[in-house]
């Protein structure tokens, strides 16, 4: 019995340490993916911020480039001067032993202008069945901060939607 319960007691740290190191690197992927995705909205890199994006992505989002212009003037010349991220949301799915990595990100923009904008990215960091996965599939642009958010707010697009959608507070998907 004290066997029995050492072992137990043994496995729950180790499947701790383990869901600890996956966050982990989770969170420091996404964080390299959101460096390089502000890095090219300060920089105004159209080039850049396109080759972010996964291969798949790349063919199924309509006007790509046009998309990417939206974004980089929604930001009208106006610098980030810092960014608060909200704790990473994940998903991993498994398959057979096929492993596939979700990651989302939910960052609070603060622009020089004092405007606050949310960015939420949504990354594949691993598709063992489908390499031409990994990337950003989608980016979301709220030109609006969480305390202006409307009671009503929806997004009209799906959690795995691949596009780029930009919000401001007359946009917005009503009810």
């Amino acid at each position: 019995m004290i066997l029995s319960t050492a072992f137990c007691l043994a496995g729950c740290k180790s499947r701790e340490q383990r869901l600890s190191e996956e966050t982990e690197y989770e969170e420091t992927q996404m964080k390299a993916v959101r460096e390089k995705v502000i890095r090219c909205i300060k920089k105004d890199d159209k080039e850049g911020l396109k080759k972010l994006f996964s291969k798949s992505a790349q063919k199924d989002i309509e006007d790509l480039d046009g998309k990417i212009d939206e974004m980089l003037e929604a930001f009208k010349g106006e610098s980030i001067v810092s960014v608060k991220s909200e704790p990473v949301d994940s998903s991993r799915t498994y398959d057979y032993g096929k492993k596939s990595i979700t990651i989302y990100g939910d960052y609070e923009l603060n622009l020089d202008n004092g405007n606050k904008y949310i960015l939420l990215i949504s990354y594949c960091d691993t598709d063992d069945e489908n390499k031409s996965s990994v990337g950003i599939f989608k980016l979301t642009l709220l030109t609006f901060s969480n305390e202006m958010l409307p009671e009503d707010f929806r997004m009209g697009s799906s959690v795995d939607d691949h596009g780029i959608f930009i919000y401001t507070l007359q946009n917005y998907p009503k009810k």
